[in-house]
């Protein structure tokens, strides 16, 4: 089953991902041989907004390497935004000029909050709704990460989705609790949204090789094996070909 990984930091030089194009393209070859055929180089968007010149330049230099290597595998542009309050008008402003690449420069941005900054579900709704209004989809990165956020996890992102938000887990968390959070929060809450078919996208959020290696394949064997091929199809891959690549829409 093919995959397509919307959230990786493995663009070389820009944050805290991949240090140098030999660690790029080893991470993009492991993701490869776990079946993925599509990545979304998404740097943190800190990273990416004061070096958009090198991001851009390195993204065309890497492409034409993996085209070479790997032909059916596609890379796309995109960030991870975080999103505050207090931050809004400044992402709306980088977005508009291209500072703050979107995915494969649809109108879909790749969303992040930060659970010890975000006070609660109505700044991230205020964040959502200045996306909205701007013009632009969030697609919301690693919702199971938000145990802290949420006060009703399935209703807090069923009323999301309503806005018009898509969502994205991260493909480790189906099958193991990474990070300091008690009681295996995060795998618990993944598998709570994948049952109730509230995710859309996947992503492997890949950063070195040394921290958060590519782990596609188990996390896309469970999805598979736990909710059904036709869903595990949507999500894995379908979705994302349809909405972020283009196809088929």
């Amino acid at each position: 089953m093919k995959i397509i990984d919307i959230h990786s930091h493995m663009l070389y030089g820009v944050d805290d991902g991949s240090e140098n194009l030999q660690m790029s393209l080893e991470l993009i070859r492991m993701d490869y041989e776990q079946g993925v055929r599509g990545i979304f180089f998404t740097n943190h968007g800190e990273g990416v907004v004061s070096r958009i010149a090198e991001y851009n330049e390195r993204f065309e230099s890497i492409s034409l390497m993996v085209g070479k290597l790997y032909p059916d595998l596609k890379l796309y542009r995109g960030c991870e935004v975080i999103s505050r309050r207090s931050d809004m008008d400044f992402v709306i402003r980088n977005l508009e000029s291209g500072h703050l690449p979107t995915l494969n420069r649809t109108k879909y941005v790749l969303t992040e909050f930060v659970p010890k900054q975000t006070k609660g579900m109505q700044e991230v709704d205020y964040c959502i709704d200045a996306l909205i209004e701007g013009g632009y989809i969030p697609v919301i990165a690693h919702i199971e990460r938000y145990s802290d956020i949420y006060d009703d996890p399935i209703n807090n992102i069923e009323k999301l989705k309503e806005k018009g938000c898509f969502t994205q887990v991260n493909l480790y968390s189906v099958e193991q609790d990474r990070g300091r959070v008690s009681g295996g929060a995060r795998k618990i809450l993944a598998n709570e949204f994948l049952k109730h078919q509230l995710v859309d996208f996947v992503g492997t959020d890949t950063h070195r090789l040394d921290y958060k290696s590519p782990e596609a394949k188990i996390g896309a064997e469970k999805i598979v094996e736990k909710y059904g091929e036709d869903y595990a199809q949507r999500v894995l891959f379908e979705n994302a070909e349809r909405i972020l690549i283009g196809k088929g829409v």
